[in-house]
């Protein structure tokens, strides 16, 4: 992005009075909810589970694309209630649709997997606008002004947080898994519910004060896509997300199955993923101080080339360097992007649409991934893993010279 086109932040911080409630309480109560609702103990081995049970790449695709359908079409309804009715309430949903999600898997045959990711997607969507927004809420109650900067660092904390329990989830569902495949689906299932917990420590209506106009559903969401419309910016960082977190996340569960068939156990898999969580873990502590001093732009053009390099390494067939491309470079790209474009969004989204707008960002995500798993699932089924992940650099390559035009073209005719 052009620093020229950054526009002021819309923070709308709650009143002074409010700065004294008890926000270190509530973050502390944040940090319990992603420490528990982060402990993942199928996410390193639901693909190789369900690939156990006779389905191949491109039928995981499809079942992971029903799960991004879902997602993509209840992301604005669930920003919607987010923004209306309570984030603490759209993540107490998210944590009850999880639970459900996991035990559906304990009978895996066609009919209820499609439910299970279905419920899957809904309740992300649920997650989606709302988790951040929340933050973003509390942290304005902590120091109104100096918001942004504190926000990146809570929010760095929340991804340290996020990544240890991935860690813990990884490794511990990996050696639940070798005792029992489908011990670390009940095990997720009652974490989801355990997340509750911390989040009824959370106030209702923690939410700065809104309008006593009601407002109708389509009209905020009209809201919501003018802010993004009027602010080059904002639309170009919604667009770079939905790119690289697309591409993260499709890597992160096909490595599994590449992974498997190159002779790795399922222990051995749930360490190397908890090892990336490592590596990510150390650039996400550094993520503060490189929004802070590295320029907008550059960073972010650091985070995509990082991700690009990552890849082509990851083409090579010398396990090692593809190894390092995924543990170290690509881990860096994820690590830095995601607490970097969240800070830079939420400086220029409006607080009464804040989750709504939020939505958008994740709906586009979801958007890019129903296109992108299954076809990365028909691409390995027939072809290599090196030639996939050529075909996914190019489209990284170019969908992001294509945000950057689009960015330029829209600042021009707003100037």
């Amino acid at each position: 992005m052009n620093d020229s086109l950054l526009e002021p932040s819309m923070t709308n911080q709650p009143a002074s009075g409010d700065i004294a409630r008890p926000w270190k309480r509530w973050l502390a109560a944040y940090f319990g909810y992603t420490a528990t609702s982060r402990v993942l103990l199928t996410s390193a081995i639901w693909m190789i589970y369900l690939a156990s049970r006779g389905y191949s790449p491109f039928v995981l695709g499809l079942f992971e694309m029903t799960f991004h359908i879902a997602k993509f079409v209840a992301e604005v309804p669930t920003g919607i209630f987010a923004d209306m009715l309570g984030r603490r309430k759209s993540l107490i949903l998210y944590c009850l649709l999880g639970a459900v999600d996991s035990l559906l898997f304990l009978t895996p045959s066609v009919p209820m997997m499609l439910l299970s990711f279905t419920l899957s997607g809904i309740a992300y969507a649920f997650l989606g606008g709302a988790n951040d927004a929340l933050l973003w809420t509390i942290t304005g109650y902590a120091n109104s002004d100096n918001h942004a900067r504190l926000y990146s660092k809570f929010m760095s904390w929340t991804l340290m947080i996020s990544l240890v329990s991935e860690m813990l989830g990884s490794t511990l569902g990996g050696y639940l898994g070798d005792i029992m495949q489908t011990l670390p689906f009940i095990g997720s299932a009652l974490i989801s519910l355990l997340s509750i917990i911390p989040l009824c420590l959370l106030p209702e209506g923690i939410e700065a004060q809104k309008s006593e106009k009601r407002v109708n559903a389509l009209a905020h969401v009209g809201e919501g896509w003018r802010a993004v419309w009027r602010s080059p910016a904002l639309l170009g960082l919604i667009l770079i997300s939905g790119l690289t977190e697309s591409c993260g996340t499709t890597i992160y569960f096909f490595v599994q199955l590449q992974l498997h068939d190159q002779g790795f156990t399922l222990s051995a898999i749930g360490l190397i993923l908890a090892l990336g969580g490592l590596t990510q873990f150390l650039y996400t502590a550094l993520s503060p101080i490189l929004i802070r001093r590295v320029p907008e732009r550059w960073l972010i053009a650091l985070g995509v080339l990082a991700q690009v390099v990552g890849l082509l390494l990851m083409m090579l067939p010398q396990i090692y360097l593809s190894l390092f491309g995924y543990l170290v470079l690509f881990q860096a790209a994820i690590a830095v992007l995601y607490p970097a474009i969240s800070t830079y969004v939420n400086q220029r989204s409006p607080e009464v649409q804040r989750a709504t707008v939020l939505s958008f960002q994740t709906g586009l995500f979801s958007l890019a991934m129903i296109v992108l798993f299954p076809l990365f699932g028909l691409g390995i089924t027939h072809s290599s893993y090196s030639t996939v992940y050529g075909w996914t650099v190019f489209a990284l390559v170019l969908g992001s010279l294509t945000a950057v035009l689009l960015v330029v073209i829209r600042q021009r005719r707003a100037s």
